[in-house]
């Protein structure tokens, strides 16, 4: 630890020596700190990233969102989608950063074209798993916001000299997720084997890879799916071979969030979600353990699944408490 932390500081003096070196042999007026830096302008080319720069408090340099986006304000133009962009209305929302998810679609060689002559940034996500999720928050967080210059040395101005690596006790944005998707011991046992659903007719069921299904499993929640495609649509004939212990249906709604916390569905409510599935004879059904999870956003890749992870503690905890009932 000795010799990581000797490593550390020597490069740290090394890049204060050089920084050093590079301003004073730099012009006088680029040191001016009387100019405020310019704020980014984004055009974000996928709603899951528009939310965690919502999270982070950027949305208001947002001039630019996705047309399938429901979380950011209406009044920010919609300059397209990430396979139909508007090139006239992303020249007037005149961006200086466009943000794009690697996994949908390739970018189309026009914009990039434009971006060079017009000076705009592109920059590139892939949201597959949920370390991507993580990574990519921290990743913002850091270009964005970056470390505090005082972080964790305690006004000690000497800290950093002595001890730099106490810059990696900052809590990154990730922490939040990481917490939310942690596992809950012996509160998951309550759930069985659990079936996540996106739709319910057909059933259309979340399976090994998809983030939702990494989300229950580190959660401690056993999938009732272990093998397939990240998506795949059951029968009643299959659901009824898979017998589900429990079921989770992914139903986002919209504004719950604004207007505080939903009430609690009841069975009646719960059936109607269901649709056909809940005329059959499956345990989640006999023991009522299916729960609705309702956020907006849900289905989303994005900063807000640390709050749908909160809500499906919530649901397991409704199932425990009912089954100790007398």
């Amino acid at each position: 630890m000795r010799t990581l932390r000797f490593i550390l500081a020597s490069l740290v003096l090394i890049a204060l020596v050089a920084c050093s070196k590079s301003t004073s042999n730099a012009d006088p007026s680029a040191n001016d700190q009387s100019k405020e830096p310019e704020s980014p302008r984004f055009a974000v080319f996928s709603p899951a990233i528009g939310v965690m720069l919502r999270d982070l408090g950027f949305e208001d340099d947002i001039v630019g969102r996705h047309a399938y986006d429901n979380a950011l304000s209406t009044s920010i133009p919609v300059v397209g989608s990430h396979i139909d962009i508007d090139d006239e209305m992303l020249i007037t929302a005149d961006p200086t950063v466009l943000i794009f998810e690697e996994n949908t679609i390739a970018i189309p060689d026009r914009i990039r074209t434009l971006a060079e002559d017009r000076g705009w940034v592109i920059w590139t996500y892939t949201l597959e798993s949920l370390d991507d999720i993580a990574t990519t928050m921290d990743d913002l967080y850091l270009k964005l916001v970056g470390f505090p210059q005082d972080a964790n040395n305690d006004n000690d101005p000497t800290t950093f000299e002595v001890d730099p690596t106490k810059r990696f006790d900052i809590e990154l944005p990730s922490a939040r997720l990481v917490r939310s998707w942690s596992p809950m011991g012996n509160d998951a046992s309550i759930s069985g084997r659990t079936l996540i659903l996106a739709g319910t007719d057909p059933a259309g069921a979340l399976g090994p890879g998809s983030f939702h299904a990494q989300m229950i499993e580190r959660m401690g929640i056993a999938p009732a799916l272990v093998d397939g495609g990240m998506w795949q649509e059951l029968d009643l004939e299959d659901l009824i071979a898979l017998a589900p212990d429990s079921i989770l249906v992914f139903a986002p709604q919209e504004n719950t969030q604004s207007v505080g916390e939903p009430a609690p569905m009841t069975w009646s409510e719960i059936t109607q979600t269901l649709g056909p599935i809940a005329t059959l004879d499956l345990p989640a059904i006999r023991d009522r353990r299916v729960g609705v999870i309702t956020h907006p956003q849900g289905l989303l890749p994005s900063s807000t699944l640390g709050q749908v992870a909160d809500e499906i503690r919530k649901t397991l905890a409704t199932w425990r408490e009912r089954s100790i009932e007398p």
